[in-house]
């Protein structure tokens, strides 16, 4: 999803649950909270619907822990879905990278586990995403020399899994508190990163990849946005996913039919680039437990 609301309404457990091929009774939900440095009330918002149907939802927090490596591996073997957060992506990713969750995730994936999440817990599985891990407001702690209030903060590509190819733009139709168009810096960062595919996804669109098929939905009666990215509020455009491609210097884009084959949507990059301004925010924002 474009957003992790999206998660939160209504039906879209009862299709997670569908998509497992399991009762819910006898699901195993893995929650990864650590993007939201696992605080308890996102946690509480996105679990809920599937913990009604049945589910039994366990946690696995590592964003100011380090639990043991065997306890880690258990948790995630044992799952039969895995709903990751929003919050700060670049956080998360270094903290599965240290504690080695990534691997055991591509492995899950692997062997066909139900994954979903929104905004960060989007961008994750692919390439990498447009993101806001450099809001300071998302940090742990907030910076001594900058008012975390102040907006004057930049978007970063930050890699993901590499589970699917593509640069993935939640929050499409957005602004947030630096003032720029979600959309539009998109474009911008692709003019940058133009190797990849780069895929926008409203804030509630959802896109569901189920075997070489994937279908657009969205929660009912829920405003898009429109070509250019800005915020439709009476209800004329539906949430929408938007393919973007760098041709000849300039960013194409089209809204991606709400159904088809997986191949006509996910290309692999020609070339990825990595974002030097993601040194920067590590630095303000180190994921090292101590």
């Amino acid at each position: 999803m474009g957003s992790g609301s999206g998660l939160a309404e209504p039906g879209m457990a009862e299709l997670i649950v569908e998509l497992s091929g399991r009762s819910a009774r006898g699901l195993e939900v893995l929650y990864l909270g650590t993007a939201s440095y696992d605080a308890a009330e996102p946690r509480q918002r996105q679990v809920a619907r599937l913990a009604a149907l049945g589910c039994r939802v366990r946690s696995l927090d590592v964003a100011l822990c380090d639990p043991a490596p065997s306890d880690i591996e258990d948790t995630v073997g044992r799952a039969h879905i895995v709903l990751v957060s929003g919050g700060n992506t670049l956080y998360a990713m270094d903290r599965w990278a240290a504690l080695g969750i990534d691997e055991m995730l591509g492995a899950a994936f692997d062997r066909g586990l139900v994954v979903c999440g929104g905004s960060a817990g989007a961008i994750c599985w692919f390439d990498g995403g447009h993101s806001d891990s450099m809001d300071p407001t998302s940090y742990l702690q907030p910076l001594p020399a900058q008012d975390p209030r102040s907006g004057e903060w930049r978007y970063i590509r930050v890699a993901g899994l590499g589970l699917l190819p593509g640069l993935l733009c939640p929050h499409y139709e957005a602004t947030q508190s630096n003032g720029i168009l979600r959309a539009a810096d998109f474009k911008a960062m692709l003019l940058r990163h133009s190797g990849e595919r780069g895929l926008g996804l409203d804030d509630w669109a959802g896109l569901l990849l189920e075997g070489d098929r994937y279908r657009v939905i969205a929660p009912e009666g829920r405003p898009g946005s429109d070509r250019d990215g800005r915020f439709v509020s009476d209800g004329s455009g539906a949430p929408a996913l938007w393919i973007h491609e760098v041709v000849a210097g300039a960013v194409t884009t089209t809204v991606a039919p709400r159904a088809g084959r997986l191949e006509e949507l996910l290309r692999p990059a020609r070339s990825i680039v990595d974002d030097p301004l993601v040194d920067v925010c590590r630095a303000q924002n180190p994921s090292r437990h101590s």
